[in-house]
């Protein structure tokens, strides 16, 4: 037993080490009876960075039962041996699960037979993410989300070599004259009335064809038709672009165009028929037709007098057409078309044409590029093969059921870009954290929604220092709002001092309640030996000096198991009680469970 006293310590040392404070600490240990202290204390901002932990958090307690003993020694530097203190500290518990997305490469699409970066337009990804998934990642836990980022085409895709099949710059030299007379590059294939050769060029900054040679003139009183041949294209796509200024327009008809060879029916064979109007208002609008002299204008109302590059394309198992009108040359293929037409489909290409007839407008054109690739038109530069195809961006998720990759139940959600317009932002990040927007959207979402039900939600996140992820939290129906998940919590340790340092100590400090717990022990002391002492016991609330220290532990341990009857192996208890012996004295016995029974711990 240990009987509680105060003692105040008088230091009167004469320093002279370089640490007076180890020695005041040494000569506090070395006391038979050291200052105990008893408090609870909660960690601070500045107590996290003396630890060096920057987050204000423990990743486990094995880490602050380690790291804590060394702060406590700083902050009680003269309590010994029987001190404790209480100690509240963040720990971080991990999220409630893992989120994160997932990239197909090339060889995840390679596994599923399409040698492009996609799935194929008759493929169905389902059939293959999981495995995907299953030959990927390695470190997956249970309940671990995935969200599976890929590409499919939305109808025919392939691989091309891109090749630049006609280049005319009209670089025929200083004399102007007739287009026909001057080269045999261009051919006559209807009408009369020459296209026109002049010396001048027009230019456009970045188009490869540019600012070289001369150029030809158009005009609605000629007939003359003109094309030039090369190597025919009878696949995929083909683009054809040619720098234009029109000085006059009237009420619209088409004067460029690719074909068949000259001699196959050419007016049965053209293809992308690009036209030009007045709007009304002195301005122009461009237009197409696939295959047919009806032509679809755009809105867009351009200038007289200005260089424009157009662009056609003819997409050849389709046959669909699209027009680009630019003001600048550009190296990426537009998402909208100024205008589009669909026609005949299945037509090989081998020639570039320019016709004159009524309606048509008067212009000046240079710079004509036939390929197939947009990117092929825009440079001169070698370039990689490319994939000819439209697609598109897909999400599906997908979680852990610790055996294989599944599709989520109905307790998960996935943030779409659709939800994160309604909310008004693009993502989440640390400037728009997902706990400040969810909780509201999710009572719009799921305004039904029971207490206690629990919602897995995974979202897109655009972290500062690692860009864009995903992640997601559990939420839970809590009071009527949604509640997340805390990933780090505030919890507590309490530590004792053993006599040389702080250590992590279980024990609970339980003082006797008078005179229920005494009454209680009276009732259960049976024995003879205890006849003599259990009316003290009883009817005033305390031991005695008649009592031995075996007896009174036997009577606590009694007390113990009423007390705490599912005490697990290893618990400590203090437990202060009363002993008259010349009045009234507090003593404090130890305990501690071991192979289910209370032993004393001293």
């Amino acid at each position: 037993m240990k009987k509680i006293f105060y003692l105040i310590l008088v230091f009167g040392f004469v320093f002279t080490a370089c640490e007076p404070l180890d020695d005041i600490n040494s000569a506090i240990d070395a006391k038979e009876n050291p200052i105990v202290g008893d408090t609870e204390y909660t960690l601070t901002d500045d107590d996290y960075d003396e630890l060096e932990l920057s987050y204000g958090s423990f990743n486990s307690e094995d880490d602050a039962k380690t790291m804590i003993p060394s702060l406590l020694s700083d902050l009680y530097p003269a309590w010994g041996k029987s001190s404790s203190v209480l100690v509240n500290y963040n720990l971080y518990v991990g999220s409630a699960f893992g989120a994160r997305d997932y990239t197909l490469n090339q060889a995840d699409y390679t596994s599923t037979g399409s040698s492009l970066l996609g799935f194929q337009s008759d493929a169905t990804p389902a059939d293959y993410l999981a495995d995907i998934l299953a030959s990927n990642i390695s470190n997956a836990k249970e309940g671990d989300y995935r969200v599976a980022k890929y590409f499919q085409f939305t109808g025919s895709a392939y691989t091309v070599t891109p090749k630049v099949s006609l280049e005319s710059n009209f670089d025929y030299g200083s004399t102007e004259g007739d287009l026909t007379s001057i080269t045999t590059d261009w051919s006559a294939h209807s009408g009369s009335s020459a296209v026109g050769y002049t010396t001048s060029s027009l230019s456009m900054a970045g188009y490869p064809t540019s600012d070289i040679g001369g150029s030809i003139t158009i005009k609605p009183s000629n007939s003359e038709d003109v094309n030039s041949g090369f190597t025919t294209i009878s696949s995929g796509k083909v683009y054809a672009s040619a720098l234009v200024n029109l000085s006059e327009v009237s009420n619209g008809n088409y004067f460029f165009h690719i074909m068949e060879a000259p001699d196959t029916q050419p007016y049965a064979q053209f293809r992308s028929r690009v036209g030009a109007k007045d709007n009304g208002l002195g301005k122009v609008l461009f237009g197409i037709g696939a295959s047919s002299s009806s032509l679809t204008y755009g809105e867009t109302a351009f200038d007289l007098n200005t260089t424009y590059l157009l662009v056609s394309s003819y997409e050849i198992e389709t046959g669909t057409s699209n027009l680009y009108v630019l003001t600048t040359a550009e190296a990426t293929e537009p998402a909208t078309p100024e205008a589009t037409n669909t026609g005949s489909s299945g037509n090989a290409i081998s020639a570039v044409a320019f016709r004159q007839s009524g309606g048509i407008p008067t212009a000046t054109i240079d710079g004509v590029r036939v390929a197939n690739t947009w990117s092929t038109l825009m440079t001169n530069d070698a370039l990689p093969n490319e994939v000819i195809g439209a697609k598109e961006s897909m999400v599906s998720s997908y979680v852990y059921n610790g055996t294989s990759w599944v599709a989520p139940s109905d307790n998960f959600y996935l943030v779409s870009e659709a939800d994160f317009a309604s909310i008004g932002i693009e993502t989440f990040g640390s400037s728009t954290p997902a706990e400040d927007y969810l909780p509201t959207f999710l009572n719009l979402k799921f305004p039904y929604a029971q207490e206690g039900e629990a919602l897995d939600v995974v979202y897109n996140y655009v972290s500062s220092s690692s860009g864009p992820q995903v992640r997601g939290n559990l939420y839970t129906k809590i009071d009527g709002a949604w509640k997340g998940y805390q990933s780090t919590i505030t919890t507590n340790l309490q530590f004792g001092h053993d006599g040389t340092t702080w250590v992590p100590d279980n024990t609970i400090k339980y003082t006797l309640v008078r005179n229920d717990d005494y009454e209680y022990m009276a009732s259960q002391l049976t024995g003879a030996e205890y006849a003599g002492l259990i009316g003290n016991l009883a009817g005033y609330g305390d031991f005695d000096y008649n009592w031995s220290d075996d007896q009174i532990h036997y009577a606590l341990s009694l007390l113990l198991d009423h007390l705490f009857p599912t005490a697990p192996e290893g618990q400590k208890y203090s437990l202060t009680y009363v002993i008259y012996d010349n009045g009234e004295n507090d003593y404090i016995t130890n305990f501690i469970r071991q192979g289910g029974a209370w032993v004393v711990n001293e």
